[in-house]
């Protein structure tokens, strides 16, 4: 599992650094090798290859006679790369993507369970004040409360 945010700062050549906690997970479940995706303009999925796989297999089971489920398999697949970090930890980031998402050289990477997202530091940001002024705003389902009893 993947968790945590950390910043990071995207080179001449769009690479970044993978931290080595999170790099050596990747490594040991996948050897580095990972699916890079969008479905948004917001930000980049980052899946281990295992996942990415486990992921399609589920996403197969959707009709694509359904639009909407139809239309989401289809960005979810098209816009997927390979990619592999290199000895020194670094992982290249397609322009494609990269523009998608609005990447620039403050990056921040948040962990999500079984994958990562790639975000804009300024966007992540903006979110983030975002999300804090909703938090305060909406209060949380009582199931989440007892769930985690928090």
């Amino acid at each position: 599992m993947f968790y945590g945010t950390t910043r990071l700062t995207m080179d001449d050549k769009h690479r970044i650094v993978i931290p080595a906690r999170p790099r050596k997970k990747l490594m040991d479940m996948c050897e580095g090798e990972i699916v890079m995706t969008a479905r948004t303009r917001e930000h980049i999925l980052l899946y281990p290859l295992p996942e990415f796989e486990a992921l399609l297999a589920r996403l197969d089971q959707l009709p694509d006679l359904d639009q909407a489920s139809n239309d989401f398999k289809l960005s979810f697949t098209a816009n997927a790369r390979d990619e592999s970090i290199d000895r020194a930890g670094r992982l290249l980031l397609g322009a494609d993507l990269r523009e998608r998402a609005g990447l620039t050289k403050g990056v921040m990477l948040v962990g999500r369970g079984n994958r990562f997202e790639l975000w804009d530091e300024g966007r992540w940001n903006a979110e983030a004040a975002a999300r804090d002024a909703r938090e305060g705003a909406v209060p949380l389902p009582s199931e989440v409360i007892s769930s985690f009893r928090l």
